[in-house]
């Protein structure tokens, strides 16, 4: 190698055939952990919980206010647009036991805590849900069954009807 004159050797780079490797190396480093879902201590878990269950509460009163129908019904069948149910109880409005209607949003939001899927729509057949309907489009369905870092029913029903000006509830048979 010549060294004189201001020549410098040309250093060669890494083959290509280096960087599949190198990918794959990458790949198979364990994910960084989620912080957002990841282990909390458990006091700081509980106020996180409780801090969620203080934002399912407004977001519960929000959704009522703008909502025109609030029931508790069982979907009888799904369509890609729209789904029937069997109303059981009216809680805000009044109508028949059989409504047709149909999803605001194709909102399937994921979270770690209940509060992010509040706004989801997702309707199966069989399932018992609590819906908030405008002009006859799904604004939330609430599942019946909850779990214990939800609202429950008669807390979310509580908040319905205190954000409601003239609370009334009609039983459909």
């Amino acid at each position: 190698m010549d060294r004189h004159a201001g020549f410098m050797p040309r250093r060669r780079a890494a083959p290509r055939a280096y960087w599949p490797c190198a990918l794959v190396a990458l790949l198979w480093l364990p994910p960084p952990p989620a912080l957002a879902c990841g282990s909390l201590p458990a006091d700081a878990q509980r106020r996180l919980v409780a801090g969620d269950l203080q934002r399912q509460q407004a977001l519960a009163a929000t959704l009522a206010t703008r909502a025109d129908a609030i029931v508790i019904a069982d979907v009888v069948a799904v369509a890609p647009d729209d789904a029937r149910v069997h109303v059981r109880q009216w809680i805000k409005g009044a109508g028949d036991a059989a409504l047709q209607v149909a999803p605001a949003n194709r909102l399937d939001a994921i979270g770690c805590l209940p509060s992010a899927e509040f706004g989801n729509v997702a309707l199966r057949p069989g399932e018992h849900y609590l819906l908030y309907l405008a002009g006859g489009s799904v604004l939330r369905a609430g599942n019946l069954r909850r779990g214990p870092r939800e609202l429950t029913l008669d807390q979310e029903l509580a908040r319905v009807r205190g954000s409601m000006v003239t609370p009334a509830t009609t039983e459909v048979r």
